[in-house]
């Protein structure tokens, strides 16, 4: 089964938190004002403006909180956040009385909440604020204006969250292909676009990931430098395009005969690099002999003469760099190519 992808993927959290927190403080200005003109005294009587005062105090609170937030909000507490608007206005709505003003402001976090949730939690905030809107209906008597206001309060809150919850995905899926277009390009950015195998930037980021985990770890690894015998009377006598053949034919021996773990390069020219995680540099000769049976093996000029590799080997030593694991390769291939091979 097709795994769907996470809708918080690619959601900058940081940012839909302060969006929120100035949401929080908006609607804190908004009922802050409605307070001044129509006092929430309904419920508790002329007592009631205090525990509204304190909603408000808690929205601006919560708001600056947010704001000010540099932490990344989880999962859960986007919810949180989406179902504590409803909270807030239920109980201004019970303090003002079924005619207040306050169950406007349900419309003002919708936006956020269509924006930043997926549907099914969008689904239960909207609930939860066609609960808040009707929640008079619990405790006082309605009229016909009165049933009217509120359903257009809340067709307008349902056509903004549906609204925006379109328009969101449609914006998602359109990052999510250049993520993955770009990613592509990353990729193909490191990859040789004649053998198939890393590039020379593939090997410099493997080379630094390798020398860290084995310092680390403390376990060894290796690296084998090599390139292909008379490579260049090969050139001059077929041509180019018969040396690219041959070079696409050695790198497939190296993805044959090189281990799953361990990665092949195209160095350069007629050089490949062979990293060998967990190896020492006999396990890397050993290696090394394989391949160079293959390549002996498997690869020939058009006149089926037999093209050979040297490869050299060598161990990274601890407290150094990748650059020079490579470097004692290819002096040790050199060595081989003069016929001192001394490992």
């Amino acid at each position: 089964m097709r795994q769907q992808p996470d809708h918080y993927e690619i959601l900058d959290r940081r940012l839909v938190g302060r969006l929120a927190g100035f949401v929080f403080c908006c609607a804190g200005l908004i009922a802050a004002a409605l307070m001044a003109v129509d006092p929430p005294t309904d419920a508790l009587g002329e007592l009631g403006w205090l525990p509204g005062a304190a909603i408000i105090l808690l929205a601006f609170a919560v708001g600056a909180g947010m704001v000010t937030n540099r932490r990344k909000l989880g999962t859960p507490a986007l919810m949180t956040i989406a179902m504590t608007g409803p909270t807030m206005l239920a109980v201004l709505q019970w303090l003002a009385g079924a005619q207040s003003s306050y169950v406007e402001l349900v419309i003002l976090p919708v936006v956020w909440c269509a924006v930043v949730l997926p549907a099914r939690r969008l689904l239960i905030v909207l609930l939860a604020d066609t609960a808040v809107v009707f929640l008079p209906a619990a405790y006082s008597d309605w009229h016909a204006q009165m049933l009217s206001e509120r359903i257009a309060t809340l067709g307008i809150a349902w056509a903004l969250g549906l609204l925006c919850l379109v328009w969101s995905g449609h914006i998602r899926n359109i990052r999510r292909q250049l993520d993955a277009q770009r990613a592509a390009a990353d990729e193909l950015a490191r990859i040789d676009s004649l053998t198939g195998l890393g590039n020379r930037r593939a090997l410099d980021e493997a080379l630094v990931g390798h020398v860290a985990r084995a310092h680390r770890s403390g376990r060894p690894i290796s690296a084998l430098v090599g390139d292909l015998d008379g490579f260049k009377a090969i050139n001059d006598l077929y041509g180019h395009h018969t040396g690219d053949e041959l070079l696409a034919d050695v790198a497939a021996v190296l993805r044959d005969v090189v281990r799953a773990p361990d990665e092949s390069f195209r160095w350069g020219g007629d050089e490949f690099v062979v990293l060998l995680g967990e190896t020492d540099v006999a396990g890397a000769r050993h290696v090394a002999d394989r391949i160079e049976d293959a390549v002996g093996a498997r690869c020939c000029t058009p006149d089926d003469m037999p093209v050979t590799i040297t490869l050299g080997a060598a161990e990274h030593i601890s407290g150094t760099m990748g650059t020079e694991l490579l470097a004692e390769a290819d002096a040790a291939m050199l060595a081989a190519k003069s016929g001192s091979r001394t490992v």
